[in-house]
């Protein structure tokens, strides 16, 4: 793509991420099994799935997990080839700067498999060692993809719920939790306006577009950038103390108060008892299939 074009992939950029985050919010909204939960107790579920997650050593087991999450994901009307974009976008990121050393018997020796070079003779500095014959394992290869599915099983839970619980809900259940005051109001505080700050960034763009008549040089796009950001940082800063003199001036004491009455019913103890037994069920059977 030209140079002349980066402003319009800028603006896309920034409408991109407000159309995915409705677009999420929009799930939560729908009458499925996990939208119908209390947010209080489906937080402590998928708290304890994730836990279960890092107790689990066999690849069987952990896709046993994934499969449980792409279940729960059908019965909450979450579409599965949405739910596995946003999962397989991060397990890479998560994943490939660890994995990928660790198949070399440089970091994990072993039985070879596959070898990739071969040396005159090997090296050493200290208590590092390179093999004159650098390979991949059997041993990396297990354990890389043991960790590859133990990444790809806790990331679709927490994409799960992420998908199926508003945010002023999850504060909520946050603050119900005894998670701290000030960490909760921080992070809704973070959640509401940096919305607005993705529309002021939007209209920057737009203002600097429309008056724009030639292409600007790739170093004038990335001055007015850089000095875009200064702006933007300024002005958060104002808007915080604005913000905050409008708090104070309504009655606001540093107490965080919800608007989200929370309730629990039969479903939700249902629920969490059905998560508790399966974990144990499924660490029992990995130990008597590692036996």
């Amino acid at each position: 793509m030209s140079r002349s074009k980066f402003l319009d992939k800028s603006l896309l950029a920034v409408a991109h991420v407000a159309e995915q985050s409705l677009f999420s919010e929009a799930y939560a909204r729908r009458h499925g099994l996990l939208q119908s939960l209390d947010v209080r107790i489906k937080l402590f579920s998928f708290l304890c799935l994730i836990f279960l997650i890092s107790f689990l050593h066999t690849p069987r087991a952990l896709w046993m997990m994934y499969g449980l999450s792409l279940a729960i994901a059908v019965v909450s009307r979450v579409p599965l080839w949405f739910f596995q974009k946003r999962v397989w976008l991060f397990v890479p990121l998560f994943s490939a700067a660890i994995v990928l050393p660790a198949l070399l018997n440089i970091v994990t020796p072993g039985d070879p498999l596959w070898i990739l070079v071969n040396l005159e003779r090997s090296y050493s500095w200290g208590p590092y060692t390179i093999p004159a014959e650098i390979s991949i394992t059997r041993q990396g290869l297990w354990g890389a993809v043991t960790f590859v599915s133990r990444v790809a099983a806790s990331v679709s839970y927490a994409v799960l719920f992420t998908l199926t619980t508003r945010w002023s809900v999850v504060f909520s259940a946050l603050r119900a939790l005894f998670v701290p005051r000030i960490f909760v109001m921080t992070l809704s505080m973070t959640e509401r306006y940096i919305f607005v700050f993705l529309r002021l960034i939007q209209d920057m763009y737009r203002a600097r577009k429309s008056r724009t008549i030639r292409p600007l040089s790739a170093a004038a796009e990335r001055n007015w950038t850089a000095s875009r950001i200064g702006v933007t940082f300024k002005k958060s800063i104002e808007m915080s103390g604005d913000i905050y003199n409008a708090m104070l001036s309504r009655g606001f004491h540093g107490d965080y108060r919800s608007i989200n009455r929370l309730t629990t019913r039969a479903i939700d103890y249902v629920w969490l008892v059905t998560v508790l037994c399966f974990g144990g069920i499924l660490i029992l059977l990995e130990r008597g299939m590692l036996q």
